[in-house]
């Protein structure tokens, strides 16, 4: 079976640019899943595996500098379509260019199996449009967020963004069969009795794991998306007046400017801004805790698995987070939970993690990188996609 992979990633020429030439944060989270996915899936399929992609990036001129996006290829069946990065003339192009592709697979005769990442428009209007006329093609989806407008965590929500999760989740009725980040995301996107599975994260299996540190100071490395909603200005918070432990902060959001202000008032609180993932792999080293500030509020953590939860295990360091709904169980003896969801309770949890020994918590911190690289790796995950679509689609 031929297994052709819709994705919303980015080759690395196209990486290095979008960090040009984005006016806003890089889609490093979804890129680096899909990255790692089709790095197993290779190794499963082999040359049955053939990639169409398009960049992750917003439009020309408000959210891009650049008005094309270029083609490019690598290997034999892999490309990045090109295309005039303008709204609605790009959603237009990528549709022709994928559905073209797409035909020439499928006037072979042989089963194609597309597999689309996201509720993307133009990927789901092409599969609807050609499974009307080829019995040959099998479609999957991967689902890693919530619908658009169906969510309490959307707080601006307005019928219109209620109105195209509705028309996303319309067109994903012609999918045959999906991969969901959580179990609890098969309601929201109304999968009904389509089969499923269910893959929270894909481990990059070449990471390397950070020094253990002799000497811990209690220094605590938060790097994601600094949101208010997300929980860091609480965490923040916590560590004002706290002796004996630092707070280093990486990213951008809408707390950026009480960051710098609360930086510049505390010695132990610093905030690095966005850095690139050279230097949260140095900070990293430093540091004696990854922390995730993330709490499980709204209906919307039943549909989350950050990808960073799985990015701080294999570091091998101590890792600080709430746990969300949409976590597995099989998680819990490698984590060190936090409960509190006010200043002075996430306080008193964090001294008390500090007071243990640290020796302890490096091991608990060895056990859970083993555990990803035993039961989250890459080819294991993939070849439990490959599995489900030969099985079940």
């Amino acid at each position: 079976m031929k297994v052709v992979y819709l994705g919303l990633l980015f080759c690395e020429e196209s990486l290095q640019e979008a960090y040009k030439a984005a006016k806003g944060q890089v889609q490093i989270a979804p890129h680096a899943f899909q990255e790692n996915l089709l790095s197993g899936m290779k190794k499963c399929v082999g040359t049955e595996l053939a990639v169409i992609n398009v960049p992750p990036i917003g439009s020309f001129p408000f959210n891009y500098k650049k008005l094309f996006s270029k083609t490019y290829r690598w290997g034999e069946e892999n490309v990045q379509i090109g295309y005039l990065n303008v709204p609605v003339v790009k959603h237009w192009t990528q549709k022709r260019k994928i559905e073209k592709m797409l035909r020439t697979y499928l006037k072979t005769g042989e089963k194609i199996c597309v597999v689309a990442y996201s509720l993307y428009e133009p990927f789901l209007q092409v599969i609807k449009k050609l499974k009307k006329k080829y019995a040959n093609l099998t479609s999957c989806l991967i689902l890693t967020d919530p619908v658009p407008g169906r969510e309490d965590f959307d707080r601006f929500m307005t019928e219109k963004h209620k109105k195209r999760g509705d028309k996303l989740v319309s067109l994903a009725k012609s999918i045959d069969g999906f991969v969901l980040l959580t179990k609890y995301l098969a309601e929201t996107a109304e999968v009904g009795e389509r089969p499923f599975t269910v893959v929270e994260c894909v481990g990059k299996t070449d990471q390397p794991a950070c020094a253990r540190n002799e000497n811990p100071k209690n220094i605590c490395l938060y790097a994601g998306v600094t949101n208010k909603a997300y929980g860091i200005c609480e965490l923040v918070e916590a560590f004002i007046g706290m002796e004996n432990a630092e707070l280093w902060v990486c990213g951008v959001g809408d707390a950026k400017e009480y960051l710098e202000a609360t930086a510049q008032k505390y010695e132990n609180i610093k905030y690095f801004g966005f850095v690139s993932r050279e230097r949260v792999a140095q900070l990293q080293n430093e540091c004696d805790f990854l922390i995730n500030p993330r709490r499980p509020t709204g209906t919307y953590t039943k549909h989350s698995f950050p990808s960073k939860t799985v990015e701080y295990m294999m570091t091998a360091k101590p890792v600080i987070m709430y746990k969300l709904e949409g976590m597995p169980d099989e998680y819990d003896e490698y984590l060190s939970y936090l409960t509190g969801e006010n200043t002075e309770a996430i306080k008193r949890e964090l001294t008390a993690v500090f007071e243990t020994n640290y020796n302890l918590l490096a091991d608990k911190g060895q056990r859970a990188r083993e555990f990803v690289l035993r039961n989250k790796n890459a080819d294991v995950q993939a070849q439990k996609i490959v599995d489900f679509l030969n099985t079940c689609l």
